[in-house]
């Protein structure tokens, strides 16, 4: 009982503190904010807290629905409410014979198809959370070391890891979480630092943020066991901050880390259009022989509409054609580099050249990097003593000069979001510095009433 109360304690004081950094007319659920107007914070019958909308108030097995239609049974599946339809349908039979017949068959089919389709909570769900109205934008002065905004008109899911196992932020209890249209989520790093975080969005998942239409790019938490959705990990084309923190001001290890390192990058491919800024001393970033300044990295026009999908992968010929993983030739004269989801119509991700040519099916044709096309647009190093084309090794200066820099993904990356790494050697721009503790960023999905993804 004790522990129960203290669990009870903890989960009241974290609402409380998730509702204090709710911006105003916005209310909390977990770590999501919402508006109280348009949604409901409600716990579905296995104890989780799901958003639904006014208008299918309560949940089911992580679904929204109404209740006077529905009701949620023991075995946590939908089954049509015969109390209130059966009330509808006596009124009905007061006003037209004919009128309750039908009524009465509606009712039994209704009953038929909610008893028969356990899937029904899930589908509800997908309706509710894909195209909720945004929530108005006024959010608190941050405070923390990272704030990620959805100004999507899509639910997405933030992913937060740090490390090589992938672990959640210290102070996160998970790796993801949810983010309505016109919500936030902030993070506070340790004041010693964080080396080798990674922050991007999520879309499509389920009510857990799992089982992404993209952004499942690393196995599940905690790892092991781990694990990737049925169909695999997705590629790693999402568009994400990533930052090795510094030790702040004030903590003994400052004098020795004093620098956080930071960039946005485009190597693997981008998924969501997004503006990264900067406040605080910023004026102390980026320092060279020239001056300091770090004015921060708009990529709102990092549009899947400029995915390019005649890509000439061949280096002027070279390599005409590959086998792909089905044993299917592929001629590399004109490759399409966006994700698509056959099921819903939608260009949901960009692939770079490189990740088109090494990932496995069903996105990419599976090539080894150390030979063909996929050692040119992926340049690796894996003899630098002795690296040259025939040891499958490709120099970083011969790569600046070779066909990925010609390549029409590099232009558009270029063009859309100056400033972002778009291959391996983009040297002269990317990585970002600023003194560790005195400078908070903030990275906005969907800036400027820019959408995602893009129907087709």
């Amino acid at each position: 009982m004790a522990k129960l109360c203290t669990l009870l304690a903890l989960t009241l004081v974290a609402f409380a503190a998730a509702a204090t950094k709710c911006g105003s007319g916005q209310s909390a659920c977990g770590s999501a904010c919402y508006n109280p107007s348009s949604y409901a914070c409600t716990t579905d019958n296995k104890g989780a807290t799901v958003l639904c909308p006014k208008t299918s108030p309560q949940a089911c097995n992580g679904g929204c629905y109404d209740p006077s239609k529905y009701i949620c049974t023991g075995a946590g599946g939908l089954a049509a409410n015969t109390v209130t339809q059966s009330a509808s349908a006596a009124k009905a039979a007061t006003t037209s014979a004919a009128a309750a017949t039908k009524a009465a068959t509606t009712s039994a089919a209704a009953a038929t198809k909610a008893a028969t389709s356990s899937a029904a909570p899930a589908t509800t769900a997908a309706a509710v959370n894909n195209n909720p109205t945004p929530a108005p934008v006024n959010y608190p002065t941050q405070t923390a070391d990272l704030r990620i905004i959805n100004s999507c008109k899509k639910t997405l899911w933030f992913e937060a890891r740090y490390g090589g196992a992938g672990a959640p932020i210290p102070g996160q209890s998970t790796t993801a979480t949810q983010a309505l249209p016109g919500s936030y989520v902030d993070y506070t790093v340790p004041s010693t630092g964080l080396s080798g975080s990674r922050f991007w969005a999520k879309y499509g998942c389920d009510t857990n943020g799992k089982n992404c239409l993209i952004g499942d790019q690393m196995q599940y938490w905690p790892n092991p066991p781990g694990g990737c959705p049925a169909k695999g990990c997705t590629p790693p084309v999402d568009s994400l901050f990533e930052a090795t923190w510094g030790c702040k001001p004030g903590a003994s290890c400052n004098a020795g880390n004093p620098t956080t390192w930071f960039d946005t990058s485009q190597v693997d491919g981008w998924t969501i259009p997004y503006k990264m800024t900067a406040s605080g001393a910023t004026n102390q970033c980026d320092c060279t022989g020239t001056g300091c300044g770090f004015s921060g990295v708009d990529a709102t026009n990092l549009l899947l509409s400029n995915c390019p999908t005649g890509e000439d992968l061949s280096v002027g010929g070279t390599y005409p054609s590959v086998i792909a993983a089905d044993g299917s030739t592929v001629p590399l004269n004109s490759v399409d580099l966006r994700i698509i989801n056959n099921a819903t119509r939608e260009v949901i991700g960009c692939m770079s050249p490189c990740k088109k040519l090494n990932w496995g099916a069903p996105y990419g044709l599976q090539q080894p990097e150390t030979s063909g096309a996929t050692m040119w647009m992926c340049c690796p190093t894996p003899t630098p003593d002795s690296c040259s084309p025939n040891n499958g090794c490709i120099t970083s200066a011969a790569c600046r000069a070779g066909p990925i820099e010609n390549t029409k993904f590099v232009d558009a990356v270029h063009k859309n979001a100056p400033g972002v790494y778009s291959y391996s050697y983009d040297d002269g721009v990317g990585l970002h510095a600023c003194p560790a503790g005195t400078v908070v960023y903030t990275m906005e999905f969907c800036p400027n009433g820019t959408s995602y993804p893009l129907q087709l």
